[in-house]
């Protein structure tokens, strides 16, 4: 029997799906009304507003997010379909919330709970996948006509291109698909993935703020170039953390240790096909219904500044940020924290712990060239945020000389 119309395939193509959830939530990805607080009458409404526009004009939309997810539940049958212990998550900042309109997917293909040995055992199922992919088009026929019957589909050797198996220490399977001009980087048993997206997405919707300054701190080190974990600069990841960290710091705190006060939710031993995006957050007595923290209204553009001054004094050669813990820890402590991915090596020069497996996120930044780039970076960042006030300052800055003044050159 062909499998596309066996018994399975039709039952998953009727299931409930895990990106169907997303796919009914889609109207609040986008927005587009700012908030009641983003303005008070105080210094800072002129740089709250420039982030929030920011922000407005960045990110990822609701038709570019339900593209990624119609391609997520075609994949995701797909495999289903031919391995039926295979499953696929969404991981990244598209399902975050931190995503911008250009961002790539992250996958993860899950075929076990336990830990896998990448470089042989991952690149194997990887291998697989990318054999498979030769008979997607057949497919993806057949899943199209069953969800979008008008639309007629491109070839079979037209489906997927760039398809491309790295191998290295964490084998990525890097492809594109022509149809949504997506570009997909899909692992192997990542299930600290799909944790920690499931985590940022948790944080990203507590309170109004969050989203935005990640948004806007990441299109900030991109446009500086410290923002590739290829290159020994910041990964995404670790942007994200770190805003949040400092957002816990803050006193009173805008963010709380939800690992602390939603311990079950976040549990180690939760089956990753058993985590719940939509479960509602245990909150504090202080915080409102309308998902702000209410003992901390400091404006966003405020909050901005204090960001950089934050990491222009932080003490990098002590402490390590955490966002498990929503305080620095002794660098010392987390060398000796036992794990099976950790290692003392590992911290070096800027230190972030991840808040699972408990490994440093920014151990790319692995030379002292690189980490006095992202200091130097953030130094001026402080400088001409406090000497200016304007949001476009931070994307105006001589590197070599300060910051330059908006009215004097283009961007």
């Amino acid at each position: 029997m062909n499998k596309y119309c066996s018994p399975r395939f039709i039952k998953l193509i009727n299931a409930v799906t895990p990106p169907d959830k997303f796919l009914s939530n889609t109207n609040s990805v986008q927005i587009t009304k700012p908030p009641p607080q983003l303005t008070n009458g105080s210094v800072w409404d002129e740089l709250s507003k420039a982030v929030w526009n920011k922000f407005l004009t960045n990110q990822q939309t609701k038709e570019t997010y339900e593209r990624k997810l119609n391609l997520w539940k075609s994949l995701y049958v797909y495999l289903k379909t031919v391995y039926p212990r295979y499953s696929l998550f969404m991981v990244g900042s598209t399902m975050s919330g931190f995503g911008s309109n250009t961002s790539d997917i992250d996958m993860c293909l899950i075929v076990k709970q336990s830990e896998m040995e990448q470089r042989s055992e991952a690149l194997y199922h990887l291998s697989h996948v990318m054999n498979l992919f030769n008979e997607f088009g057949q497919f993806s026929q057949n899943i199209h006509v069953s969800i979008h019957p008008q639309n007629a589909m491109l070839p079979i050797s037209d489906f997927f291109t760039n398809i491309e198996l790295i191998h290295a220490k964490v084998p990525i399977l890097k492809f594109k698909s022509v149809t949504d001009e997506l570009d997909v980087d899909l692992s192997c048993n990542n299930t600290v993935g799909v944790r920690n997206t499931h985590l940022l997405y948790c944080y990203a919707n507590y309170d109004w703020r969050v989203r935005p300054l990640v948004v806007l701190v990441k299109l900030w080190a991109q446009w500086h170039d410290i923002n590739s974990a290829r290159n020994t600069t910041l990964s995404s990841y670790s942007l994200a953390l770190m805003v949040i960290h400092f957002l816990q710091t803050r006193q009173p705190a805008v963010l709380p240790v939800l690992q602390r006060t939603n311990a079950s939710l976040f549990a180690a031993h939760i089956d990753p096909s058993h985590i719940d995006f939509h479960a509602q957050l245990v909150r504090s007595a202080s915080s409102t219904a309308t998902g702000a923290a209410a003992d901390n209204q400091q404006p966003i553009g405020q909050l901005l500044v204090d960001l950089f001054n934050y990491y222009q004094h932080f003490d990098y050669r002590r402490y390590a940020i955490s966002v498990r813990q929503g305080c620095c820890v002794p660098i010392e402590e987390c060398r000796k924290v036992r794990t099976s991915k950790n290692e003392p090596h590992h911290w070096k020069y800027l230190c972030i712990e991840e808040p699972f497996d408990l490994t440093n996120t920014a151990r790319s930044v692995n030379n002292p060239e690189s980490f006095d780039k992202i200091r130097n970076v953030i130094h001026q960042t402080s400088l001409a945020l406090n000497a200016t006030g304007t949001l476009d300052s931070i994307f105006r800055l001589d590197l070599g000389n300060g910051w330059i003044h908006p009215h004097t050159t283009n961007r």
